[in-house]
C-alpha cells in the first residue's frame, strides 16, 4: 500500500502562495486543497526567494551578464562608427592636400595639360 506522490504545476503553486500572501490562513488553504501545510510553507519560501519567477541567484547573474554584453556591444558599435569616420576624414584630408598642394596655384588652376608637338 504505497502512496502515490502528487505533482503540482508551477501555476498551482503560485496560485496557492499568492492566496496565502493575500491573507488566507495556511491551514484553511491546506485543508481545502488536501495539501500538507509544511509543503505550502516551503512553496512560500521558494516563491519569496524568487524561484517561481526566474529570479534565482543564477538567473540574476545571467541577467547581469546579458546587460554587460549589451553595453559592450553598444561600445563596439560606437567605436566602429568612430573608426569609420576617422578613416573617411583621413581620406578627405589626403585629397584636400593633393588639390591644394601650392598656395600660389591653388586647386586645379592650370587645368589639363596638352602636348604641343
Amino acid at each position: 500500500m504505497s502512496k502515490h506522490r502528487r505533482k503540482y504545476t508551477k501555476d498551482f503553486k503560485v496560485e496557492i502562495v499568492e492566496s496565502i500572501l493575500k491573507g488566507c490562513n495556511i491551514l484553511e488553504v491546506a485543508r481545502e486543497n488536501e495539501i500538507y501545510p509544511g509543503l505550502i510553507s516551503k512553496w512560500k519560501r521558494h516563491y519569496l526567494e524568487g524561484e517561481f519567477h526566474g529570479t534565482k541567484a543564477s538567473d540574476i547573474e545571467l541577467r547581469k551578464l546579458k546587460l554587460k554584453i549589451c553595453e559592450l556591444e553598444q561600445i563596439i558599435g560606437k567605436l566602429t562608427m568612430e573608426n569609420y569616420l576617422l578613416k573617411k576624414e583621413k581620406d578627405f584630408a589626403i585629397q584636400m592636400r593633393k588639390e591644394a598642394s601650392s598656395i600660389v596655384t591653388g586647386p586645379n588652376l592650370e587645368g589639363p595639360r596638352r602636348d604641343v608637338s
